[in-house]
């Protein structure tokens, strides 16, 4: 066990996700490496990669083991310490959190279950699938929430692939359905036409004709949340593609051959893939003395404290983080978790120099999607003013939407570092193929 009786206040950041993990940078760099506070990370991966990619790993256009970050070796070179291990309780009178027990591969133990005292504890764990109870997701729907949901997505993909091109099912269509039409259904849809494509290219006998791909969403259009004309946008782009738009359609169960819908249709699929929605770990909800949400969110004030904590704090998509005096609570994006990282460093700081708190606030900064390896749709109303309607597409999109990643590799490592990673991705693209194939 840790002891919080250590000479330096400890602050124990629990998830290394896009905002634990830039909230640990920060920290470690402004109070870790100065000796002010010991900052802690704790993750049960030892390694991070930006959720936002996941399509892109689950279509082998990126590749994990290029882009991943090393717990260890990035909190040594950023003045934080990092904890390998999943929490599983939390007792706030001793303000100790309790990790399990961690086996290797081959089923041995690598660590006993301990524990580790803070002096305040920010809780920063993500968001898994929601089914919404839907009968036959968990047995046949695949995911797209964690890297290795994306390796599974990515291996199952190219297996069918095989399957329909190389005589194992001779002139068989290859079907896959996208259940939810958010931003990560539609990116995945429109990736992987362009897997599909590429895979053509490189001596697959799958024509890319004999791929459907179909995008099923329960909202009278696709990105519901965004405005209108970036939906459309979106939806003219994905038909362009030959992927099919089923709105207004909801799911009534999953089965092994396809989707069955409310209204009695059945889409035919080899993969179905559910994006349908979020919710937090069922484990938070179990947490001592701290108040959830009907999908497990933390449920945080405007300090982002949580309620019935002391000294406990929650952010990300774990967090149900209200939306100024709106009523509403904020969205499950990278954009808030960025905001919300920036805003608990210097909280924090203030905290140990005994400042008064001041209220989080949100500055929404717009919506960007993917639709493929040379175009985007983007909404920049909450950037350009009062015409709530404006969008950007295309190449200029794309552009935008790229710049966003390198802004999380400039939060998490610096931007010199993050300048030559992008000169190394540029180098690494021209001398590999545009698919991981294996």
């Amino acid at each position: 066990m840790l002891s919080r009786n250590a000479a330096l206040p400890r602050i124990v950041i629990v998830g290394g996700g896009a905002g634990g993990l830039e909230l640990a940078t920060r920290l470690g760099r402004k109070l870790g490496a100065r000796h002010r506070a010991q900052v802690v990370l704790v993750d049960g991966s030892p390694t991070h990669i930006w959720k936002p990619l996941l399509h892109e790993v689950a279509t082998g256009a990126l590749n994990t083991g290029e882009d991943e970050v090393n717990y260890f070796a990035h909190a040594f070179r950023n003045g934080y310490d990092f904890e390998f291990g999943y929490m599983q309780g939390l007792d706030q009178a001793r303000r100790t959190i309790r990790l399990s027990a961690i086996t290797g591969s081959d089923g041995l133990p690598l660590s006993p279950e301990r524990e580790i005292g803070y002096d305040w504890l920010v809780l920063a764990v993500g968001a898994e699938a929601n089914d919404f109870g839907t009968p036959g997701v968990a047995e046949h729907a695949m995911f797209l929430n964690t890297p290795a949901d994306a390796e599974k997505l990515r291996h199952r993909v190219l297996e069918q692939a095989f399957r329909c091109s190389n005589g194992a099912a001779p002139g068989k269509a290859l079907s896959i359905a996208i259940v939810g039409g958010g931003a990560t259904g539609v990116e995945l849809a429109a990736e992987l036409n362009h897997t599909m494509c590429e895979l053509h290219h490189y001596g697959a006998r799958l024509q890319p004709e004999r791929v459907r791909i179909s995008v099923i969403e329960g909202a009278d259009r696709i990105l519901a949340a965004a405005p209108p004309s970036l939906s459309a946008y979106a939806e003219e782009q994905l038909a362009a593609k030959r992927i099919g738009v089923l709105s207004n359609s909801r799911v009534a169960a999953v089965e092994a051959d396809g989707v069955a819908l409310s209204d009695g249709r059945k889409i035919e699929a080899d993969i179905t893939v559910w994006a349908a929605g979020v919710k937090a770990p069922g484990w938070l909800a179990s947490l001592d003395g701290l108040e959830v949400n009907r999908v497990n969110q933390l449920v945080v004030d405007a300090r982002l404290h949580c309620a019935g904590g002391d000294c406990v704090y929650a952010m990300g998509d774990c967090a149900a983080a209200p939306d100024g005096d709106s009523g509403r609570f904020l969205a499950a994006t990278a954009q808030v978790a960025h905001q919300q990282a920036r805003y608990l460093a210097d909280e924090l700081e203030r905290r140990l120099a005994d400042k008064p708190a001041r209220p989080f606030v949100f500055k929404p900064q717009g919506m960007m999607v993917s639709l493929g390896k040379h175009t985007a749709v983007g909404s920049l109303a909450a950037l350009v003013g009062p015409k709530r309607d404006y969008h950007v597409e295309g190449r200029g999109a794309k552009l935008i939407y790229a710049s966003l990643y390198r802004m999380h590799q400039a939060a998490v490592h610096g931007w010199m570092l993050a300048v030559l990673l992008f000169i190394g991705d540029k180098l690494r693209r021209a001398a590999r193929p545009a698919l991981k194939l294996h």
